[in-house]
């Protein structure tokens, strides 16, 4: 099955093996539940080859499986709350870093990639769209190589009480904090908005300038690569799954059968698309 059709049975793919299919559940953000694993194990011992295997979007996949019991396992990975997927032309899996619990993430990752899978999982598309999610400008989840790609950032402001104790700067890796005979001195074109710098300060010397999401539209991975285009300005975390909504709607309405959506952007212009989000490309 390409990535250019609709899928009658989502989720299952064919084998090397004549008769052999692999069964894929979509994990929400990529957590699942201790219940939740076990059951998947349960179903690779019942109808697979007792194993299981992990996308690269942070999926479970249960492969060895007759084609005429792919229904049943679809069934089952059901029951456990895991809903076959992430295959044909729709929205595939939303990839998220764990940039909810993760020390550097200055969002809740997967808490977005939920709500975005809640509003628009599995929706009809013109081709495959991909969306990934990362915490912080460390960028685990690589957000300019997906159709759109959503990075968290977190720029600081320094007050007048620093006492020049050197933290900051010792945990800026970019090298946007120096201190020198404890004076602060901060360059704003160096620093990228990781926001590392802001809980280290043990006086509560350095705040929060401005944070929100970076948007990244256009990238691809695979046998053609291209860096998605950065947006102007950061959005709100809440403003989040509406802009992914109008880019979706975008690429329905202008995507050509087969087309990518970077593919689309090029054609109907950068200006076109980033303006359906309410945005403008960075120059």
């Amino acid at each position: 099955m390409t990535d250019g059709k609709k899928s009658k049975n989502p989720g299952v793919i064919r084998l090397r093996e004549k008769g052999k299919v692999a069964v894929r559940g979509k994990v929400l953000a990529g957590v699942m539940s201790a219940p939740q694993m076990a059951a998947i194990s349960r179903i690779a011992e019942e109808f697979g080859d007792g194993k299981v295997g992990l996308t690269t979007r942070l999926n479970v996949e249960i492969p060895g499986i007759d084609r005429q019991d792919a229904g049943e396992v679809a069934v089952r990975l059901r029951a456990a709350g895991i809903e076959p997927g992430s295959t044909g032309a729709t929205l595939r899996s939303v990839v998220a870093c764990k940039g909810t619990v993760c020390r550097h993430g200055c969002y809740d990752t997967q808490g977005l990639a939920r709500a975005i899978e809640e509003r628009y999982g599995a929706c009809d598309l013109p081709r495959k769209l991909k969306i990934s999610i990362a915490g912080c400008p460390n960028n685990c989840a690589k957000v300019q190589l997906n159709d759109i790609g959503i990075m968290g950032r977190r720029f600081p402001v320094f007050a007048d009480e620093c006492e020049g104790c050197g933290a900051c700067e010792k945990v800026c890796r970019e090298g946007a904090v120096r201190v020198a005979d404890g004076r602060v001195t901060f360059s704003e074109e160096i620093c990228i908005g990781c926001g590392d710098c802001i809980p280290v300060c043990p006086t509560g010397a350095i705040g929060v300038a401005s944070e929100g999401l970076h948007l990244f539209l256009g990238g691809r991975s695979g046998r053609v690569l291209r860096v998605g285009t950065g947006a102007d300005r950061l959005v709100a975390e809440e403003e989040a799954v509406t802009i992914v909504g109008r880019l979706i709607g975008c690429f329905r309405e202008n995507a050509l059968p087969g087309e990518r959506f970077g593919e689309m952007m090029e054609r109907v212009g950068r200006e076109t698309v980033f303006a359906a989000a309410g945005m403008r490309p960075r120059e």
